[in-house]
């Protein structure tokens, strides 16, 4: 999937107004505006400029990042500081570079002469962890623009070190792809690490992103293989970042400076389009040569670097870089795109106009894009000209679908520097609209900016590896983000106001460097205008509540007089930060003091494994030593799992029995209960502090027999309880608890109790029957062992309902079987919702469940083959079922974003696909939802929907 795809910017020409007045030329001056107080300001800039500062700390690259701002993030891609050229005995050219090339070139490629290249460091361009050229370079530039109009805001509000250490972190990178020879001539420029199809492959933190599965190439501009518009885009960064660092570091401001002068004599001297493998495919390249023209005339005075911008020739025709989209001085011209990574004409002609104010067409064309961008809030001065974009029905200025917001923040940004210059507070007000809107004053009604004002009131599943978290490759599990993604723009929404706060969705919500290049000066702009004397959290980013990193579960699959049958699951959960592990071990203690007693002894006692997942993914098995005594005398022993030689992080099954002879009169003696490490094992999976692991030799998690820690802890507090209701019934039900034996369900008829205990249970699932239709019950759980009862979980609430199936307005669920072979390793179940009521519904209201078993208990992965309602608007989920029933230990779980189903209509067919992640089969024929006969879309009761939690159709097992 191509989850970088960007709209590509169009920006249209027109001869429609004659400008008599010749474009001159004049001295810097701006009227700089106060900051006012405003009555209306309702949200805390501040604080989200504090946040929208720490998603660059998501998206850095390289090594320097372990124990930075996120704890979440760590050093990652270090294979980037040595691409391969294929000199000097090094493997095969990762580059674009021709061997020729590199051979004539190496004394500057590969100075130190160890056959690579050193392009490290940089940000990652979205969820993705590509390093794509425009994109960067113009996130650079921006935000830098951004900081140099509004640096007293940054200080103002306390993130002065923070934006300047990430302006930073982009040039350091910029000057090491930047290669010039003994001259000062620039040779090569690198401006893409990475292959997007290659990536878009992997999902999963960048930390733990294989560089051998997934081989990341270098690509550089050259004179053989020309990309001037990706040379001077850094060469305006670069210009910025030497007027940024001027007073703080003169000489580290020289460098950039000097390096953007020669990346721009390059840009002019080799013309060409860069490469982007499809994803960011650039236009044209004059808007990036005028836009680090500007920069270096504002970094030295050279007049020269303007005239390159807008050179006539005698008879009035444009010769500089502005023919492109003028052809004249008699000629006028509309910008109705923005300031974006593909088109940066906006920035270009806001920038003139700001040193060149006494220039009418500068200012015009810079005025006008501001109020088309208005939809005529900010009426044009031309009163016959009515060209302005369409606003939503919600005020918003969406010009594309597709990441609607960054180019709203990057239009924000560009009417908040004509503000300042101009003292029109007019263009700082619909700014602070948009602005507003994009921060919750919108028809969704939360923010699209993740974490502001806090993670509940926001967008919260952007589509980003690192946060979401992943440990099985796919976008649908955890159903959660491991992590908040602070400060990250989401693509926002569309010119109806929808918006799907979907992971899968990269359309909606898609987050990138260059959707918050915009949107942080555009913050930094309205607290200087409205946010005087606002303050940033404290104490900021909050840290992320500490769990076990090492532990195991433990699972008894059968036992008896002759055997017990245990499946081990051993977790390397890290993720401050994620990193795998290579020494990873767990013991199985054990008691044969019934044997001892019968006049049998160890050797009587066998070991057989069944399942090793670990050999199944590497080919590599666990390592299996002893059996060991602990005490000899009184029967005590343990086996050891060694992983040592294999990589590890998530977790690892590992499925064994314990066996033991008969003895001579062929009697069977084995108990497991007087077992350590059987202590508290059931029939579901649970941590247990009985099978303690150890990492190199050293315990990091659970006890040892006579270690002095044999107590049970009391159990942590149930969390996610859920209460769905059914007719006269409602089944509650909850995330299994560490350490947990029992636990009690507590149930209220108003809502924040008293609580009366209803039912006491081991698994983590209830059925509440017996209710009375139409009144709302309240629950709550907690957990509880020998050491004590948890506190009660948070309260979940539910309102059972008859079922309606065959009245007017009901909702029905078809199925239809994709796939008719019972015993193959994938199902193919397919859906269709048919309402018949009077009036629409929406579909985020509803559930599909499937119910099947999974046949082996292995790791599963949901496929959307294909769906009228669009992939990218459901998301699936497989969920294992705390108790099994007739027919199902699972069920696929399929939920939707926006639209709905109009009165009489149906969704149309949707294709759902599931797959073992080892491909292994199933078993189908006593799965309770599955129908062979079913190969047309028939109404089918053993799957079930639910609108609003609540069973609509179909019958539960």
């Amino acid at each position: 999937m191509k989850t970088s795809k960007r709209f590509l910017g169009v920006v249209q020409t027109c001869g429609v107004a004659v400008l008599a007045t010749a474009m001159t030329l004049s001295s810097l001056s701006f009227l700089a505006v106060p900051a006012k107080a405003a009555d209306d300001v309702k949200y805390n800039y501040a604080e989200a400029l504090q946040k929208s500062l720490y998603f660059y700390d998501a998206e850095k690259s390289g090594q320097g990042i372990t124990g930075g701002h996120l704890e979440w993030r760590g050093d990652s891609e270090l294979t980037d500081s040595h691409i391969p050229l294929g000199i000097n005995g090094t493997s095969a050219n990762m580059t674009n570079m021709s061997a020729n090339f590199i051979n004539s070139n190496k004394a500057v490629l590969d100075p130190d002469g160890n056959g690579s290249v050193d392009v490290s460091g940089g940000f990652h361009d979205a969820g993705d962890h590509v390093k794509f050229g425009l994109p960067q370079s113009y996130t650079a530039s921006t935000l830098g623009w951004g900081f140099y109009e509004f640096r007293d805001a940054f200080r103002q509000s306390g993130q002065e070190e923070h934006m300047l250490e990430e302006l930073k972190w982009f040039s350091d990178y910029l000057l090491r792809s930047t290669f010039r020879d003994s001259s000062g001539n620039v040779i090569a420029f690198n401006y893409m690490v990475g292959n997007g199809t290659v990536d878009h492959t992997y999902w999963g933190p960048p930390e733990l992103q294989d560089s051998a599965k997934y081989p990341r190439t270098a690509t550089f501009a050259t004179a053989e293989t020309p990309a001037s518009d990706q040379a001077a885009e850094a060469a305006a960064a670069l210009a910025i970042m030497s007027l940024n660092m001027k007073n703080d570091d003169a000489q580290y401001a020289a460098t950039c400076l000097d390096n953007a002068k020669a990346l721009y004599r390059f840009a002019q001297t080799y013309r060409g389009l860069g490469n982007s493998d499809g994803f960011y495919n650039s236009s044209f390249d004059e808007d990036d040569l005028s836009w680090a023209a500007v920069w270096l005339y504002a970094a030295t005075g050279d007049m020269n670097y303007i005239h390159d911008i807008n050179a006539t020739g005698p008879d009035g025709m444009y010769t500089g870089y502005m023919k492109k989209i003028i052809r004249s001085t008699s000629d006028s011209w509309q910008n109705i795109w923005v300031h974006s990574w593909d088109t940066v004409w906006g920035g270009v002609f806001m920038k003139l106009a700001t040193l060149f104010p006494d220039n009418p067409d500068f200012d015009y064309f810079a005025r006008w894009n501001l109020e088309y961008w208005s939809g005529g809030k900010i009426q044009h001065k031309d009163p016959n000209d009515k060209t302005y974009l369409k606003q939503s029905p919600g005020g918003f200025g969406a010009i594309s679908t597709w990441g609607s917001a960054r180019y709203n923040a990057a239009a924000q940004l560009c009417a908040l520097v004509y503000s300042k210059y101009t003292g029109r507070t007019e263009f700082a007000e619909w700014a602070k609209s948009q602005m507003d809107y994009i921060m919750g004053d919108n028809p969704m009604g939360y923010s699209y900016i993740v974490g502001f004002p806090t993670p509940q009131q926001s967008a919260k599943h952007p589509h980003h590896r690192a946060a979401h978290g992943s440990k099985t490759n796919n976008m649908t599990t955890p159903t959660e983000h491991r992590h908040v993604l602070w400060g990250a723009l989401v693509g926002g929404p569309d010119t109806d106001d929808v918006h799907n706060d979907v992971t899968t969705d990269y359309v909606y919500n898609e987050v990138a460097i260059d959707y918050n290049a915009g949107l942080v000066g555009a913050l930094a702009g309205l607290y200087q205008h409205y946010g005087q004397g606002q303050q940033p959290l404290a104490d900021f980013p909050p840290k992320e509540e500490q769990t076990d990193e090492y532990y195991a579960e433990a699972k008894l699959e059968q036992e008896n007089t002759e055997r017990s049958q245990v499946t081990l699951t051993v977790h390397n959960e890290s993720v401050h930060p994620p990193h795998f592990e290579t020494g990873m071990a767990a013991r199985y203690y054990f008691s044969i003091s019934e044997l001892l007693a019968a006049g049998q002894s160890i050797n009587d006692v066998s070991l057989e494994i069944y399942y090793d997942e670990q050999k199944t993914i590497s080919g590599v098995p666990v390592k299996v030593t002893g059996p060991f005594a602990v005490d000899a005398a009184t029967g005590t022993y343990y086996y050891q799992f060694d992983w040592a030689d294999s990589q590890i992080y998530g977790d690892r099954d590992l499925q064994f029995g314990l066996i033991a002879k008969q003895d001579h009169n062929y009697k069977s003696h084995w108990d497991p209960t007087n077992d350590w490490s059987h202590t508290g094992i059931t029939k579901t999976a649970a941590i247990s502090p009985y099978v303690p692991v150890y990492l190199n030799g050293v315990k990091v998690y659970g006890n040892e027999p006579g270690s002095g820690s044999s107590s049970p802890i009391v159990p942590a507090v149930p969390k996610d309880l859920k209460a769905t209701a059914g007719n006269a019934q409602a089944t509650v039900s909850w995330n299994t608890s560490n350490w947990a034996t029992s636990y009690s369900v507590k149930r209220a008829t108003t809502s924040g109790g008293p609580y009366t205990t209803i039912a006491t249970v081991t698994s983590a699932t209830y059925i509440d029957t017996g209710l009375t239709n139409d009144n709302t019950y309240y629950y709550v759980v907690s957990a509880a062992n020998s050491a004590g009862e948890s506190e009660d979980s948070d309260q979940a609430s539910v309102t059972p309902q008859a079922s309606e199936d065959g009245k007017p307005g009901a909702l029905a669920l078809q199925y239809k079987a994709g796939d008719t072979n019972a015993g193959d390793n994938q199902f193919k179940p397919q859906f269709n919702i048919v309402n018949n009521g009077p009036s629409a519904v929406s579909l985020s209201d509803l559930t599909i469940r499937y119910w099947y078993t999974i046949d082996g208990d292995k790791p599963q992965t949901f496929n959307c083959d294909w769906a009228q309602v669009g992939c990218s608007n459901l998301n699936g989920k497989l969920v294992k079922m705390p108790t099994a029933k007739a027919g199902a230990d699972a069920y696929l779980e399929i939920t939707f974003g926006a639209g709905s189903i109009a009165a009489g209509g149906s969704t149309g067919e949707i294709q759902a696909r599931i797959n073992k992640n080892d491909w292994t089969n199933y078993n189908e024929a006593d799965d309770y939802s599955f129908d062979p006969t079913k190969t047309s879309f028939t109404n089918w009761d053993h799957v079930t929907l639910y609108q609003n939690g609540t069973l609509v159709w179909g019958i539960e097992p």
